[in-house]
């Protein structure tokens, strides 16, 4: 009996060892049942799925085929440093060895194996929420998104996308989806973005606004929709700052926006210092924020 077994990229580039054609192995995998009754064999690399109660089995086989899996991926609508697959077809290449996990770059790998025992495969883990599997949480996503994009709040934030688009659409890139979340990405050098998003991983559901990678968090009502086209404003006028001050150990990164009413807003964060260390890296939206200093250019 052959499987083709899904490897997920980054969970091999941390540090899985390597394999090629021919070779015989015994791994750790599970068997998934989708929805539409799709069966597929994965890895259960670093115990991520058996961690989450789904059943896996060591099972011994000779890897006959190997094929890297690449999808094509396009900024996500309000948070375009993200990444997400566009749906067109990945590109499937094969080879006939993959190297040890070190710096792998491929979004997955497929290994057909020949199995020696069909016996040792796991029972199947039928992906339903009240077994507890693994798709329970995106599941759950996929019916707020639903139910969200036919409300309210959608429609606003839906509009307010267009009037901002109307309204900047010469002096920054804008887009925006069916469920109201948007991306506007300003020309000019040295001006912030205003990007936002909806959380549906918690219950009610958040906006989250990010001006320059810095994130606000509201719920998506009237007010904060109101509010939100008021820091649109204010980013787009230049009127947004941004300073460090030492703490302690502690670095305290304050970003503040003047609204056209006259109220400010603040959001603060803070990096933690490392004891008994004179430097120290620090990567990511928190590291980006580090190497900016005070003000933001207007947009025009």
């Amino acid at each position: 009996m052959q499987i083709e077994l899904e490897i997920y990229g980054a969970l091999h580039a941390c540090c899985h060892p390597g394999f090629e054609v021919g070779q015989q192995v015994q791994w750790e995998i599970a068997r998934l049942r989708h929805p539409d009754g799709t069966v597929v064999y994965e890895l259960d690399d670093h115990g991520t799925l058996s961690a989450s109660g789904v059943p896996v089995a060591a099972v011994d086989g000779t890897v006959t085929e190997i094929h890297y899996i690449d999808h094509h991926y396009e900024p996500a609508m309000g948070a375009a440093r993200h990444l997400l697959p566009t749906g067109e077809p990945a590109r499937m290449t094969p080879t006939s060895s993959v190297p040890a996990g070190t710096d792998f770059d491929h979004d997955l790998i497929h290994a057909t194996l020949q199995l020696q025992d069909p016996g040792q495969l796991p029972d199947i883990c039928d992906w339903d929420p009240q077994l507890d599997c693994p798709a329970e949480t995106g599941i759950r996503e996929a019916a707020a998104r639903e139910e969200f994009a036919l409300s309210g709040a959608a429609a606003q934030l839906r509009e307010l996308a267009e009037e901002l688009a109307r309204r900047y659409g010469h002096l920054a890139k804008v887009r925006s989806d069916v469920l109201g979340q948007a991306s506007l990405l300003p020309r000019a050098r040295g001006a912030g973005d205003v990007q936002w998003r909806l959380d549906f991983t918690d219950t009610p559901v958040q906006l989250v606004v990010e001006i320059a990678g810095v994130e606000f968090t509201y719920l998506p009502d009237t007010a904060s929709i109101r509010q939100l086209e008021q820091m649109v404003e204010a980013v787009a006028a230049g009127r947004v700052r941004e300073r460090q001050r030492a703490m302690g150990a502690c670095l305290v990164l304050e970003m503040s926006i003047e609204l056209t009413d006259g109220s400010t807003l603040t959001q603060r964060d803070t990096a933690q210092g490392i004891a008994a260390q004179e430097s120290f890296s620090i990567i990511g939206p928190v590291g980006d924020r580090l190497a900016r200093n005070g003000a933001f250019n207007p947009w025009a």
